[in-house]
């Protein structure tokens, strides 16, 4: 099975400067993964002739394919189609069926085509022009000894329509094989990526198919991808690679729909018990009851969700409201109490009450980190739990959310298991 190494040139000021962003490198990299094609680098070069010319000789010496969008129009800042020109040694010369086109294109909408116009059927000796049917920048492919450099349009809907009429074809035409890539995610929650990346072991060394981690706040996804001549086989590569990965960190992974939330899984789970919470934070502002509240449109399992405030309290918790205050060992009794207290004030399945330090710079590097207590009761035992982070940044608020979240999670297993 035949493969090819390709990067990726995204040409514009406007774009390596920020005022537009580049979804175009993000389109042309799925439908590269579907085809089979290996993308190794992504670059973005402003509006600068020498500039992009070096980066196009770089990408020769090392991808067998560069793509690369934008730079095609009539002005002067257009300078993609002169730098591939001086890369590959193909001087520019002027293509007559492209020019008539760009005529034939202007008379029937009535516009006026000026000589800057011209410089769009400029092509590359011995290039192989892509026609565009939607636009007025055709674009081409130079064929060298060891890589193809192929010119597309930067307008979005212009480059979709020449890369899946005609690059992707061509791709597959010089790969020889049909080939097909897969992927899956799998999406953890309440371990850390250096943990899963030692409880995988080997498995992170494989060729094909292969396992990759990305890192997000409390969370980590498992990306696994096998490369195959039809998709059937890929799937079957999938299925036994997740059956692997699953033996050795099965119990944190909680889903693989994309963009799905923990909380989400969790609220569905929560809704098959018929259970609902009542939860009390101290320093959290509310926001893992918005967390739950928000998950799932159909059902919101927050029977109450309330903040610490001394006139909402009883007198034996009224100290709550300052929780900085407070011992460890009162705010570890204070949870506690808090979470049945909750509990017996709302009609809720379970209570929850998250008492902890809300220091300004708690969660910066080098700060003390403060603390959380967790109580959980459900009207037959009550549990604590230390959370070893404090503050009052978003951040630490999503950190103890998630420690919470993934306790929630565990009191719904133990119940679902005991029913």
């Amino acid at each position: 099975m035949t493969t090819l190494a390709a990067e990726i040139v995204t040409s514009g000021t406007e774009i390596l400067l920020g005022d537009i962003v580049d979804t175009n490198a993000a389109w042309i990299a799925q439908q590269l993964r579907e085809a089979g094609v290996n993308l190794y680098y992504k670059t973005t070069v402003g509006d600068n002739e020498p500039r992009l010319r070096g980066v196009i000789e770089l990408g020769m010496t090392r991808s067998q394919v560069i793509i690369i969008t934008g730079g095609l129009g009539p002005t002067v800042d257009d300078i993609t189609r002169q730098a591939i020109a001086n890369a590959t040694g193909c001087p520019l010369r002027l293509h007559e069926g492209a020019l008539a086109t760009l005529k034939e294109r202007f008379a029937r909408f009535g516009a006026t085509m000026t000589d800057n116009n011209r410089q769009q059927a400029m092509i590359p000796d011995g290039a192989i022009l892509i026609e565009n049917p939607v636009g007025t920048a055709p674009g081409f492919i130079v064929e060298g000894e060891r890589a193809a450099v192929i010119a597309l349009p930067g307008v979005p809907r212009e480059m979709k329509q020449l890369m899946t009429d005609t690059v992707l074809p061509y791709l597959r035409r010089r790969m020889g094989d049909a080939t097909v890539i897969r992927r899956r995610i799998l999406r953890t929650f309440g371990i850390g990526e250096s943990a899963i990346d030692d409880m995988l072991g080997d498995l992170m060394y494989a060729a094909n198919p292969t396992v990759g981690l990305a890192a997000k706040t409390g969370q980590v996804d498992i990306r696994i991808a096998a490369r195959a001549g039809d998709a059937p086989t890929a799937e079957a590569m999938l299925d036994q690679l997740e059956t692997q990965v699953r033996a050795h960190v099965g119990k944190y992974i909680y889903s693989t729909t994309p963009d799905e939330t923990y909380e989400t899984v969790l609220a569905r789970r929560l809704a098959e018990l018929n259970a609902t919470v009542a939860l009390l934070e101290t320093n959290t502002r509310g926001a893992i009851a918005a967390r739950l509240a928000a998950a799932l449109p159909e059902h919101n399992p927050v029977a109450a969700g309330m903040l610490a405030a001394g006139s909402a309290l009883p007198m034996a918790l009224a100290e709550l409201a300052a929780p900085d205050t407070l011992s460890t060992e009162a705010r570890q009794q204070g949870a506690a109490k808090a979470a049945e207290w909750v509990r017996s004030r709302q009609p809720a399945t379970l209570g929850i009450a998250v008492v902890g330090t809300a220091g300004a710079d708690e969660g910066v590097f080098g700060k003390s980190n403060g603390e959380s207590w967790l109580g959980l009761s459900d009207g037959r035992k009550t549990t604590t739990m230390l959370i070893p982070y404090g503050g009052q940044d978003e951040y630490t608020h999503v950190r103890i959310g998630n420690q919470v979240l993934a306790t929630l999670r565990r009191w719904a297993d133990e119940r679902a298991g005991a029913a």
